[in-house]
């Protein structure tokens, strides 16, 4: 939600001659590897209080420590995040951890403006040939915030929130004192249980298969806070809010969670796999999405699109290297104002294609 204005503000500045090589640079610090989780099927219950008391819970890997929206070009958070899930045929589970000495929170209408609170927010894009994903908003009070975007808002979408996520369940359970400033706090947790049904489409299965892949991230948004009257709130400097950190499992490297092709993978699995792979098409995905990418810049600089990746800015950087086995072509309008890219692999015997409306799919041999 809150990445609306920052792309409205970002395509006013972009389309001004002196933000090109700003939009490029930003194309080159979106190159970090999507990161994997292996979810394990599990078949015993799992009570959701926000505690994970469970043994299949202990058995369960955590994610990486949780790094900065931009990755490698911030420094690292000062408070640690991480998470954890599983699965049964009816659900996906997630457990974060959340440290935090000052745990606060002030918003109870479900689907307000939950980031306006410190917050755990889930990214879910189970499809892989629909553009539409989901996203869930918690603040330390559990309240929630869900939402369904049929495309990301750079790419002219809109938060449909009406939507909600039939038999969710969450908890939250706080090591320290809410709302109480007097005292240091240690952590607040988040469990939920999002039941398939409720993503699934008519056509489609609810219950992921087994190595099968979803598209999932998480963020953390944090708030630098101050006392007014004993109570928590935003820090203002100048009158204005100070700006929030953004911590995510799978860095974008830009401040715009709503890139699902930068999100990490999740895979089901019948077993723990510790050293999981992304699925076949990672790189032939990232390739095309980077030539997307490189093609509005072209295009906001020639009003037209190029005809080679050649011509393309930082081919060289970003392109030739991650050619390889990948033949791209491009078929246009005689105008050069629309395209589609088409990236075939040959041996894995699959092809991916992506317009430059950002309309996306892959077709298997």
């Amino acid at each position: 939600m809150r990445y609306v204005s920052l792309f409205a503000i970002s395509y006013i500045t972009l389309s001004m001659p002196s933000a090109h090589a700003q939009r490029q640079e930003q194309v080159s610090q979106m190159q970090s590897t999507p990161l994997v989780y292996a979810a394990k099927k599990i078949n015993t219950p799992i009570e959701i209080d926000g505690r994970a008391n469970e043994s299949a819970w202990a058995e369960a890997a955590w994610t990486s420590a949780f790094t900065d929206i931009e990755g490698e070009f911030k420094p690292s958070p000062k408070l640690l995040t991480k998470a954890k899930m599983l699965w049964d045929d009816e659900n996906l589970y997630i457990y974060a951890k959340l440290d935090e000495p000052h745990i606060w929170g002030d918003i109870t209408e479900p689907d307000a403006i939950i980031y306006h609170n410190n917050d755990f927010e889930v990214f879910i894009k189970p499809f892989e040939q629909q553009s539409f994903y989901y996203e869930i908003e918690v603040n330390a009070l559990n309240t929630i915030m869900d939402l369904m975007m049929p495309k990301a808002y750079r790419l002219g979408g809109d938060a449909l929130m009406h939507w909600d996520v039939k038999g969710l369940k969450s908890a939250v359970h706080i090591e320290g004192t809410l709302n109480d400033a007097r005292d240091e706090d240690h952590y607040w947790a988040v469990e939920m249980a999002i039941p398939f049904r409720s993503l699934h489409t008519f056509a489609g299965k609810a219950t992921p298969k087994v190595d099968s892949y979803w598209r999932v991230n998480f963020s953390r948004v944090q708030w630098q806070h101050e006392l007014i009257n004993g109570r928590y709130q935003r820090k203002k400097s100048d009158d204005k809010f100070v700006p929030e950190d953004n911590w995510v499992w799978s860095p974008i490297g830009v401040v715009n969670m709503h890139h699902p092709e930068r999100w990490g993978y999740l895979k089901f699995v019948e077993e723990a796999q510790p050293n999981a792979t992304p699925p076949k098409t990672d790189e032939a995905e990232r390739l095309a999405w980077n030539i997307f990418y490189l093609q509005q810049a072209y295009y906001r600089t020639h009003h037209k699109y190029a005809t080679t990746i050649e011509a393309l800015p930082k081919y060289k950087d970003i392109l030739q290297g991650a050619t390889g086995n990948h033949k791209c072509s491009f078929i246009f309008n005689t105008a050069k104002s629309f395209y589609k890219l088409t990236v075939v692999d040959n041996e894995k015997k699959f092809s991916i294609t992506l317009d430059n409306h950002g309309n996306y799919h892959t077709h298997y041999e």
